[in-house]
């Protein structure tokens, strides 16, 4: 049986060496188990996206991490440094830090050349802010998803088979398929503006929600409390208040509007 040295401090600090009784195979494996727990430390990450059947999110070193579903290689990210990232349902796209954009997946998903300040990957199409703030969007175009107007925009989100985005001036523009009245989006101001599957949801400038499209499932029934974000998914919509508690509403089915407390 194997041996190890092991090297002992006296309280005097000085430090002797001598043979203990303790076989190799214990010390390895006390090695690995401090190894295995150190590589099951949760990664960290700046921000995370959640498409159809797959999550990317960017680490803190600006690197890129995707999960789930791979049918495509949309949970397959290149390589290099990203300021944000949108998961789609076969495709994902990134902002580098160089202003460009990247995608990966389905085989219709490739970029445009050109710098652009954020992109918002939706069910077969992509939509980008570029940095003069006009938008360019690419993909299927079905239902006219990537015929963007010609305005300047703040913030745009692509969803199934529609987009919306938040003008210059806060009013909203959507376009696409309304076939449940996802893009007839009210005359108001907005903060921010998420496309659903097949409803829309926006945050005004009072900080109160709107939704509007289809709702089977309650999904447009916001709560009467004031938000700092919302993000509609396909049949329920979740939103961040004011005192940093989320609140979900819609279609319950697998738990997904149950937040967690705290």
């Amino acid at each position: 049986m194997g041996r190890v040295w092991v090297e002992r401090w006296s309280a005097l600090g000085r430090s002797s060496r001598r043979r203990w009784p303790m076989p190799l195979a214990l010390v390895l494996v006390g090695a690995l188990g401090l190894a295995a727990r150190a590589q099951a430390a949760p990664a960290q990450f700046r921000s995370v996206s959640s498409g159809a059947y797959h999550t990317c999110g960017v680490r803190l070193d600006d690197t890129l991490a995707c999960w789930g579903l791979n049918l495509d290689g949309q949970a397959r990210p290149p390589a290099g440094k990203f300021r944000s990232v949108s998961a789609g349902v076969r495709h994902t796209c990134g902002v580098r830090l160089d202003d460009t954009v990247a995608c990966w997946g389905w085989e219709w998903a490739r970029a445009p050349a050109g710098k652009f300040r954020s992109v918002s990957a939706g069910s077969d199409h992509t939509c980008g802010l570029r940095l003069d703030d006009t938008l360019t969007c690419w993909g299927l175009n079905g239902h006219g998803q990537t015929r963007a107007p010609e305005h300047k925009f703040r913030s745009v989100s692509a969803g199934t088979l529609f987009t919306c985005g938040v003008r210059l001036d806060e009013t909203l523009a959507c376009w696409g398929s309304n076939g449940s009245g996802q893009t007839s989006s009210p005359e108001h101001k907005f903060r921010t503006v998420s496309a659903g599957a097949y409803h829309t949801c926006g945050v005004r400038l009072d900080d109160t929600l709107t939704c509007w499209g289809l709702d089977g499932h309650g999904q447009t029934r916001a709560p009467e409390h004031k938000f700092r974000s919302v993000s509609a998914g396909t049949l329920f919509t979740c939103g961040v208040r004011l005192d940093e508690t989320v609140a979900c509403w819609g279609s319950n089915q697998y738990g997904q509007a149950k937040p967690p407390a705290g």
